[in-house]
């Protein structure tokens, strides 16, 4: 019976429920007259099932009375509202149904539970997933562009050449540079950490650096600096049995947005798509592929 897990069946056998539960649905509302609501047996599970969720416990007859007749009056203010029209070229409606339908073809497709070998090679193809982060200890002597101008490139190129030939003591080069709102040593951040600290360029210059050396001069949002690595802690990628819960939440979101995906697409393949532009010239209808 291997064609029932080909997806092609998965859509169909969707398709055929959704229009099942389309028909047992709306059949009811389009023969009844206008002044006459059935609340079903099914229905008022579902409110109580609501109330339930909510207030962890089952409504009182009296709650339960009040919840049938809000959802009466929302029947009755709902069919009215579509008899007027109002549901026509309405953002909030549109979006809200088109997010109905995937929420119920999400319920309604049952995903193949991973076997361990399956999980295993999702993990192998996405390793990097569960890496921790590169974190660096390093020191920054600071150059404020606006106070030197053209200089500041210069200027730490020269104190570059002078560490490099001399050996200095922390607080002295503490004491180097020009004052900054931002520490001169930092132990231990990651990349992510860095560029919340000196922006996306200063983090990704830092992240190639080699250790016990000055590098520079590096730019950052704030103006020219120089940076000593101390340290580079490169995490290994942990075990497949360490982060293997995480694995199969992983497994199960890709699956789901792949399904969501096809299922659309093989929604989407039973429309012409035609956009009209005002715009052209002469007349034509841009047509959108697919």
């Amino acid at each position: 019976m291997k064609f029932l897990s080909e997806p092609l069946v998965h859509f169909l056998f969707i398709g055929v429920v959704i229009y099942l539960l389309y028909i047992f649905f709306t059949d009811p509302i389009e023969k009844e007259t206008k002044d006459t609501i059935i609340i079903s047996a099914g229905e008022i599970e579902a409110l109580k099932s609501a109330w339930e969720k909510r207030w962890f416990r089952l409504p009182t007859n009296a709650e339960l009375e009040g919840l049938i007749q809000q959802y009466i009056k929302e029947t009755v203010l709902y069919r009215e509202a579509l008899a007027m029209g109002l549901d026509q070229n309405d953002t909030i409606v549109r979006r809200r149904l088109a997010q109905k339908l995937e929420f119920l073809a999400e319920d309604l497709v049952s995903y193949t539970p991973p076997t361990e070998k399956d999980l295993q090679e999702y993990f192998e193809r996405n390793k990097h997933r569960y890496q921790e982060p590169i974190r660096l200890s390093f020191s920054q002597i600071y150059f404020d562009s606006d106070k030197r101008g053209d200089k500041a490139l210069k200027d730490a190129a020269d104190l570059k050449q002078s560490l490099q030939n001399k050996k200095y003591t922390t607080e002295q080069i503490n004491e180097l540079g020009d004052s900054l709102m931002q520490q001169h040593n930092y132990s231990e951040r990651s990349i992510i950490e860095i560029q919340k600290l000196f922006g996306n360029e200063f983090g990704n210059s830092l992240e190639t650096l080699t250790t016990d050396q000055w590098h520079g001069p590096i730019l950052s949002g704030y103006g020219v600096h120089l940076v000593f690595v101390h340290d580079r802690n490169e995490p290994l990628i942990p075990s497949f049995a360490d982060v293997k819960e995480l694995v199969v939440r992983d497994w199960e979101t890709d699956q789901r947005e792949t399904f969501n995906a096809k299922y659309y697409e093989s929604l989407r393949e039973r429309y012409k798509i035609i956009i009209e532009e005002d715009t052209i010239i002469d007349n034509t209808v841009a047509v959108v592929p697919k």
